[in-house]
């Protein structure tokens, strides 16, 4: 019951972290300053050894993914759920001046928002934070984490 009860909590703190990033931006303004790229810690060794951040991913499509604050939970439930340790690094939009474009997700699913897009080169040094994030004892469901994502 114990458990129960505490994984209870921690599933509504989650949320409450969810939804409380959700609300605290002022769209237009502040949830633009800092993108976010998540990498694998392969990735990550391979792009500090060449100073330069592009995946398989970003290769074939053109540029680098990115995602918002508010993106982060749909990015890593949808596309990292088999990884246990991963690299989230911050990075400042206004070093990129008119790199970082607004677009529709890429591939179009459940996902309606537009996601910054780096068409250039992402250099190691331009990262202003890095974190490695590790899986927690619990995941949301999906249709939570859209509904945050999409202001449903």
């Amino acid at each position: 019951m114990r458990i129960l009860i505490f994984k209870s909590k921690m599933v509504m703190l989650a949320l409450s972290g969810i939804l409380l990033m959700a609300c605290s931006f002022d769209r237009d303004e502040d949830v633009n300053k800092q993108v976010y790229k998540i990498l694998t810690t392969s990735e990550w060794a391979e792009a500090k050894s060449l100073g330069e951040i592009e995946t398989a991913l970003d290769r074939r499509d053109g540029f680098i993914h990115l995602s918002t604050a508010q993106q982060l939970a749909g990015t890593l439930a949808f596309y990292f759920k088999d990884f246990d340790s991963l690299i989230l690094l911050q990075i400042n939009t206004q070093d990129f001046k008119d790199e970082i474009v607004f677009e529709k997700a890429v591939p179009a699913g459940d996902r309606f928002g537009k996601f910054p897009h780096l068409y250039g080169s992402l250099k190691v040094e331009k990262i202003k934070n890095k974190w490695e994030i590790k899986r927690d004892a619990f995941s949301l469901p999906d249709e939570i984490i859209l509904e945050a994502e999409n202001n449903i």
